[in-house]
């Protein structure tokens, strides 16, 4: 099991916005661990809790965040999951 991650993404509301996202996630061997969307109005929102692992995957995700807002019209921010001590 790799370290855990936070993606949170906004777009207009659209057919295969979900897909869009995922994929990213599906193409870097992510494992997704749970999921809570939103849709307000024409907006769409969706926050991502995943695992994964490896040499540069922190770095190549955020490079597909840039792309997906490039090509795809998506904002999207990813961050470590930081464990907290059990007390």
């Amino acid at each position: 099991m790799g370290k855990k991650f936070i993606l949170a993404a906004f777009s207009k509301d659209r057919p295969g916005v979900v897909s869009d996202i995922t994929r990213l996630l599906y193409e870097n061997g992510c494992n997704l661990e749970d999921s809570s969307m939103a849709n307000i109005r024409d907006e769409f929102a969706i926050l991502l809790l995943f695992n994964g692992k490896g040499d540069g995957f922190k770095d190549r995700l955020t490079e597909g965040c840039q792309r997906l807002e490039k090509e795809k019209g998506i904002t999207a921010y990813i961050r470590a999951v930081l464990r907290r001590p059990r007390l």
